[in-house]
């Protein structure tokens, strides 16, 4: 039997935030903030989900999240990970794989001038704006990969408002960047910084070592549908923007 291999998006996908759960329904935590206060929860349709998955597939994060924050969740992904973006390959002791750490900090040299640009940029149109988010340069291992924007006080609207004139910045400037919004979190990426990479090396390895997989990608945001479209199957969550997009069409 071959052996099968899920590449799985978390925050939105296996968990989320309280505020987005549905009410009445029990929940369990599956990631804490740094103070120990549990902030993402897991239904109990995902958490079966989770376990069919786990006893069925080896599975590999493929995240937004940090190392840091990873280490955070309550799960155990014994197989590695893929963190910051596709920037960061974690092995099986959460150790990054050196060749594509040194990999993604030659391309990070390069970006950084434009990541401090539109730091200050995204913090100058919030003012303009009259919203209040906080902005910061995403880093892991000494390496600087990406622009986040937020509002502290989870207000999406202030990012409705800004993420017109992000995007309308980065396409008039013609900067390399990508520009992906998923509730609270506005993030933009150099377009070297791609989910779909990391996994696509992941799969080259997984085949060397077992010879013929079958994989499988599953996410919620439209910035996991290139990591996605490598996998030989996709799976999708009903409540996700994918989704939505899908419906719309």
């Amino acid at each position: 039997m071959l052996k099968k291999i899920l590449f799985a998006d978390l925050d939105d996908t296996l968990f989320q935030s309280r505020r987005k759960c549905p009410d009445g329904v029990p929940l369990a935590p599956m990631a804490y903030l740094k103070d120990g206060t549990a902030h993402s929860f897991a239904t109990s349709a995902q958490e079966s989900l989770l376990t069919l998955m786990q006893r069925e597939m080896t599975v590999i994060p493929v995240t937004a999240r940090n190392a840091d924050a990873l280490s955070r969740v309550r799960l155990p992904f014994a197989y590695g990970a893929v963190v910051n973006y596709g920037g960061v390959i974690l092995d099986t002791e959460r150790r990054p794989d050196e060749e594509w750490l040194a990999y993604s900090r030659g391309l990070s040299h390069d970006s950084l001038p434009h990541l401090h640009a539109v730091s200050k940029t995204v913090s100058a149109l919030a003012s303009m704006a009259g919203v209040a988010l906080r902005v910061r340069i995403i880093s892991d291992f000494e390496v600087p990969f990406y622009v986040c924007a937020k509002s502290e006080e989870g207000n999406e609207s202030a990012l409705d408002t800004v993420e017109p004139l992000v995007r309308r910045h980065c396409q008039e400037g013609g900067l390399r960047m990508a520009v992906h919004r998923n509730g609270n979190n506005l993030s933009v990426l150099p377009h070297w910084l791609d989910k779909r990479h990391a996994v696509e090396r992941l799969i080259g390895r997984l085949r060397r070592e077992h010879g013929e997989i079958v994989t499988f990608g599953m996410g919620d945001s439209l910035s996991d549908v290139a990591f996605m479209s490598v996998c030989d199957y996709a799976l999708v969550p009903r409540a996700s923007q994918i989704n939505a997009r899908m419906g719309a069409l």
